[in-house]
């Protein structure tokens, strides 16, 4: 959407470099037709949700190579769609960044070479893409959930917070919400600013100075999760309000959905809570099936494909055999009690106008 706010940078960018912006129309934003664009109009550097860089390479042949430079922010981006983007486009260096509006856009980045330049960087990788490390003067914390004081361990996971002097203001009208999310920064003591900036100005003429506030070492607690890598990159692994409560179990929602993804099968997912008919809270999966591999795949379990049927009834018929795969792969990985009731098949995944999954 035009009001999200990383489209005033992807607009005004390339304008102010004197570059050439390129805009689809509707009917060019779905599967392979998208991949067809970027290769007809030599689009050389796009920014891209996960979600939309599923659409760009699901079912898609057409290759792009002057594609040079791939930014990914807004979700977890995982390693299989980062491989699949650069079969595509093999020239493409790709950037998973890390930010939100209250920090000022993007804060940290993690960059993986293009396949051109070195072909085996993401064997050595991990399915989640780090979001990496703070930009300049901002520093990336992950701090335990209950004891906000003490930074976690490698691996642990805890709660994202962005230390910046240039993080927003806070919310107009909304004290109580600046309180929780706007914070002081209690690993220094904010004196030590204070007796610095005096000592700088003291008999400098800068008329400015009247109206500077002084230095502003302040953390914005962002509600991701989060771990440091033994690197010391920082890896997002979800919304700390994607942590449900079932039956007594506490479920990381991110977690699911990270293993589903490992299916080969599973193009896209996303796991939410539903109530039941008698409204209980349970686990429903919608998925994107890989179809490029259906065929093969059926071929390989004995099975044959079925189409007798149309919409949502036939949905489900065709993709039980996946379905049924699907939850023996997430048993393997997960306590039963974690593992989705539900699997609904989906052609595509709904996109809000922000290119994030919408989830209703």
């Amino acid at each position: 959407g035009i009001a999200h706010d990383p489209v005033q940078r992807d607009i005004f960018t390339p304008l102010f470099l004197g570059a050439q912006l390129l805009v689809p129309a509707r009917e060019d934003i779905q599967n392979e037709r998208l991949a067809e664009w970027m290769r007809d109009y030599g689009a050389t550097v796009t920014h891209l949700t996960p979600a939309m860089g599923q659409i760009l390479v699901g079912g898609a042949s057409a290759q792009f190579p002057t594609l040079h430079h791939a930014f990914f922010v807004g979700d977890i981006l995982i390693k299989r769609d980062c491989r699949s983007l650069q079969a595509l486009a093999p020239n493409v260096n790709i950037l998973n960044m890390y930010g939100t509006t209250e920090t000022q856009r993007a804060v940290s980045y993690y960059e993986i070479p293009s396949y051109s330049k070195q072909e085996g960087f993401l064997d050595a990788m991990k399915d989640v893409i780090p979001a990496g490390r703070g930009m300049l003067d901002v520093q990336m914390l992950v701090v335990n959930r209950f004891e906000p004081s003490r930074l976690c361990a490698i691996g642990e996971v805890g709660e994202i917070y962005v230390r910046a002097a240039g993080l927003a203001e806070g919310y107009l009208g909304s004290p109580e919400l600046n309180e929780k999310k706007f914070i002081k920064n209690w690993f220094v003591d904010p004196q030590m600013w204070a007796e610095k900036e005096k000592a700088e100005g003291q008999g400098a003429n800068e008329p400015w100075r009247e109206f500077y506030v002084g230095a502003r070492d302040r953390l914005y607690r962002s509600g991701d999760l989060g771990r440091y890598t033994p690197t010391g990159d920082v890896e997002c692994s979800g919304r700390a309000d994607d942590q449900v409560k079932i039956r007594g179990f506490r479920i990381e929602l991110g977690e699911i959905n990270t293993h589903l993804s490992r299916h080969p099968l599973v193009r896209e997912n996303v796991t939410l809570v539903r109530r039941d008919k008698f409204e209980e809270p349970t686990l429903v999966s919608y998925f994107v099936p890989e179809m490029n591999k259906w065929a093969s795949w059926l071929e390989s379990k004995g099975l044959k494909d079925d189409e007798s049927a149309e919409g949502m009834v036939g949905m489900l018929r065709r993709f039980r055999p996946l379905r049924d795969d699907a939850r023996e792969h997430l048993r393997s990985k997960l306590p039963a009690y974690a593992v989705p009731a539900v699997f609904i098949p989906l052609r595509r995944m709904p996109l809000n106008p922000n290119g994030k999954v919408d989830k209703p």
